[in-house]
């Protein structure tokens, strides 16, 4: 097997290519984390962090990619909402929540949307009951701005290589 283990890959790179990671990362997170702030939800900002820092270090990676990035936290969203609302809340139990996570797992793998930050999602529906309007903010939009970022990063050529 060729290409070597996987840290191999993602350890190391020029020390502009790191910095400009690390500012990317540092800069992102403080600017969605005064934005989930302001939103009065800090929480759903949570998924989000951990994409920025996989689209900051690793841009060119397949989670890092538009459709996982999109369809990752699409289906997260989705499977969250709609297959907890099948359980009020006082009525929920952790075991919803890990079919719900499960489930979204699944169908990241089936359509190659694998985006493994977007996972935390159902535990935050289950924990906060945030309705539909979730899926527009912080999810879809969450989504547009990481895969954007991850976009210009790798057209910079600035993933830690």
């Amino acid at each position: 097997m060729g290409g070597g283990h996987w840290h191999d890959r993602e350890r190391g790179g020029t020390v502009a290519a790191m910095l400009v990671a690390a500012l990317s990362a540092g800069t992102a997170v403080f600017i969605l984390h005064r934005v989930a702030a302001g939103s009065g939800m800090a929480i759903a900002a949570f998924p989000f962090i951990t994409t920025l820092v996989l689209v900051c270090g690793a841009p060119a990676s397949a989670p890092a990619g538009t459709r996982a990035i999109l369809g990752g936290h699409l289906i997260c969203g989705v499977v969250a909402l709609g297959g907890l609302a099948l359980f009020p809340s006082r009525h929920r139990t952790y075991v919803e929540t890990a079919a719900a996570v499960g489930l979204a797992v699944a169908l990241m793998l089936a359509t190659r949307c694998f985006h493994p930050p977007a996972g935390i999602t159902p535990l935050i529906v289950a924990q906060f009951d945030p309705g539909w309007d979730f899926l527009v903010w912080p999810v879809l939009t969450g989504a547009l701005a990481a895969a954007a970022l991850a976009r210009a990063l790798e057209r910079l050529g600035a993933g830690v290589k």
